[in-house]
C-alpha cells in the first residue's frame, strides 16, 4: 500500500503570525525558537519516528513591502532534506503583510506570487515530493 508521507503522525511547529487585538505583531516560530533550533527540532522529530512536519513559510514576516527574504525559507528546507523530512509548508497562518489588504483586488495576485517564490525557494533546496498549504 502507498502512504503519501513516510510516517503515520506529522510534527508540526507553532507558526501564527497574526496580529493581537493591540495591533501588535505575533510571530511564533520567533518565540519559540525554531527559527535557530531546527536542526535540533527536526532531530527530536526523526528519534520520535516522525518524517514528516508542517513547516512555516510565515507570509508578514519574509514580505516587507514586495520585497521577498527566501533566506531562511531555503535554510529550513535544506535541514528538513538533511534529516530526511518531507516538510508541509503552511503559506499563510494567521497573517499576512501588514502592507496588504485583505479585501483588495491585488490581495490574490500578492499571495500568489508570494506562493510561487516559496515554491521556488523550497524546490531550490529538495528533490521532492514537496506539499503546501
Amino acid at each position: 500500500m502507498s502512504r503519501l508521507f513516510p510516517s503515520f503522525f506529522l510534527g508540526g511547529f507553532e507558526c501564527s503570525t497574526h496580529l493581537t487585538t493591540e495591533g501588535n505583531r505575533l510571530d511564533m516560530v520567533a518565540a519559540t525558537q525554531h527559527d535557530v533550533q531546527a536542526r535540533e527540532d527536526y532531530g527530536l522529530c526523526v528519534g520520535a519516528g516522525i518524517r514528516a512536519v508542517r513547516e512555516a513559510a510565515r507570509w508578514p514576516i519574509f514580505d516587507r513591502v514586495g520585497s521577498l527574504e527566501l533566506d531562511p525559507i531555503r535554510r529550513l528546507a535544506r535541514l528538513g532534506r538533511e534529516a530526511g523530512l518531507v516538510q508541509i509548508w503552511d503559506l499563510m497562518h494567521y497573517g499576512y503583510p501588514d502592507d496588504v489588504d485583505l479585501f483588495a483586488p491585488e490581495f490574490a495576485e500578492r499571495f500568489a506570487s508570494f506562493a510561487r517564490a516559496v515554491a521556488l525557494a523550497v524546490r531550490s533546496e529538495t528533490e521532492g515530493p514537496r506539499f503546501y498549504t
